[in-house]
């Protein structure tokens, strides 16, 4: 049984080895884990400011939208959009959905 436990540890350290591996070759290739962290950023910046968000919904269109920034972080971003006349409505977009920022 011991060499069980004995293997399983020698497996371990190499897989370690190899993820280890593998993040600093992202690292150094500028790919980050959890590409929509720079977008998360972005959008942190511009929390009370007015942009043209492009989504692109679950069926495959692509729509704009012009909006205000209330609040982000890296997967969600709450905006509050026109609909009309006096009619704004809070919304939380998923930064996967996001294509594009433009800042009006």
């Amino acid at each position: 049984m011991e060499y069980f436990g004995l293997f399983s540890f020698v497996m371990v350290l190499f897989l370690m080895g190899k993820v280890n591996r593998l993040e600093r070759i992202l690292r150094d290739n500028g790919i980050r884990p959890g590409g929509m962290a720079g977008l998360g950023d972005q959008l942190r910046k511009q929390v009370g400011q007015t942009v043209e968000l492009t989504l692109e919904t679950s069926d495959g269109d692509i729509m704009g939208k012009v909006c205000r920034v209330m609040d982000a972080d890296e997967t969600w971003a709450l905006v509050r959009a026109n609909e009309g006349k006096k009619n704004e409505c809070e919304k939380l977009i998923r930064l996967d959905s996001v294509k594009q920022i433009k800042v009006k």
